[in-house]
């Protein structure tokens, strides 16, 4: 009988086993609907059982001492379970671990992982090639009322890099109600929730005025920039002021296109940024573009403003230059761009590591109310409604 914690590791998986046999290198495991056998080392399934001595059955920490693993290590025999879909192994100093399909399928892509965002579903890259046809949205009540809701709302950012959020109250209060749908707020030199108006002066930062802001990506000072970014407008009386939403990645698709080089150049060279102030001195540097251990890009980084000294050797500046301006040059032009008009009532939530953001000059009084999310907070929140829905009710 499977305990509650290795349930985590037995979903269910479209492709079964059906079979399974020892070699003396490793295990064999046939997959419905897959030809050959899939191979993987003894010394690889020892390691990752999902038993009670080799897996915290509450935490789902690793027991396994992985550093006394034999490297040679070869099973003695295993047992297949089929209607439970694991493996029994028996090892030669006498114990036992157990492995599952779904972790044998999902290592190796026939399923997807648990932790994949909106897995099914790729994200949807949109520029002046690929314009959206509509804008995504959901209603405040909507959010606020179930976790379908919330989960539809938390897809679209991930799908699309923002989402809109119609009907929500002009209020403070509101707006951190929204915010805490998703998770913890993320601290700061801001704060936790902010106010955003002209008329504040607490921070010498160029949001904090009437301004045409470019388009750009915030905290590149932070190592953990914020992975999500939210305002919500509580007034407006005034002209122009529409948010700019770039999509990044759709930016760098065309460049890697068009110039491997200069996508090249954007992966490997460093870019530091900085924020200082009276009694903060804040500094980070990665490269503008971030990949993951597979190659996916995961974050885009880009602000001029807050770009702090970078001093190369000619031919490595001529080539961040000329890369860095080819990316500027994408993000500055409009037909790339959406303009959101943000009126009370309207709540403009967005993908920091992949949305660009910017604002149109204006004049009047205007006064936001935000905050920021962790890249981790977002994604815990969307995989814990993501596994939620697929339980049975």
């Amino acid at each position: 009988m499977l305990t509650q914690s290795q349930n985590f590791y037995t979903p269910s998986c479209e492709f079964k086993i059906t079979d399974a046999k020892c070699s003396p290198e490793g295990l064999l495991v046939y997959f419905d609907g897959v030809g050959d056998a899939q191979f993987y080392s003894w010394f690889w399934v020892r390691d990752h059982g999902i038993d009670a001595d080799s897996l915290d059955q509450i935490t789902l920490q690793r027991l396994t001492d992985t550093f006394s693993i034999p490297k040679d290590i070869v099973c003695n025999s295993i047992e297949f379970d089929a209607a439970q879909q694991v493996i029994d192994m028996l090892w030669p100093d006498g114990s036992k671990s157990t492995i599952s399909a779904y972790m044998l399928a999902s290592v190796i892509g026939l399923c997807p992982g648990r932790h994949e965002l909106v897995p099914g579903k790729n994200r949807i890259l949109w520029d002046k090639d690929y314009p959206l046809d509509e804008l995504p949205s959901v209603q405040f009540d909507t959010v606020m009322a179930d976790d379908d809701g919330l989960r539809e709302w938390l897809k679209n950012i991930h799908i699309y890099g923002f989402s809109l959020v119609d009907g929500v109250p002009s209020t403070e209060q509101d707006t951190a109600a929204l915010a805490n749908r998703i998770g913890r707020v993320q601290q700061t030199i801001f704060g936790d929730m902010w106010p955003l108006s002209s008329e504040l002066k607490d921070h010498g930062d160029t949001a904090y005025t009437t301004d045409y802001l470019e388009p750009h990506t915030d905290a590149t000072y932070y190592h953990d920039a914020p992975g999500l970014q939210m305002f919500n407008c509580l007034e407006f009386d005034g002209k122009g002021g529409e948010s700019i939403q770039v999509d990044a990645f759709a930016i760098a698709a065309r460049i890697k296109r068009e110039n491997p080089d200069a996508y090249r150049a954007l992966t490997e060279i460093s870019v530091p940024g900085h924020y200082i102030e009276p009694g903060v001195h804040l500094r980070a540097e990665r490269p503008p573009f971030v990949h993951d251990s597979q190659g996916h890009l995961i974050q885009v980084s880009f602000n001029n403003y807050d770009r702090a000294p970078l001093l190369l050797s000619d031919e490595e500046s001529n080539r961040f230059h000329y890369a860095y301006g080819l990316f500027h040059q994408h993000a500055i032009d409009q037909d790339n761009w959406l303009k959101i008009p943000l009126t009370p009532g309207k709540t403009l939530i967005f993908d920091n590591w992949r949305n660009m953001h910017g604002r149109m000059g204006y004049v009047g009084k205007r006064k936001f109310f935000g905050c920021y999310h962790s890249r981790a907070e977002f994604e815990s929140k969307l995989r814990e409604l993501q596994a939620a829905a697929q339980e049975p009710r």
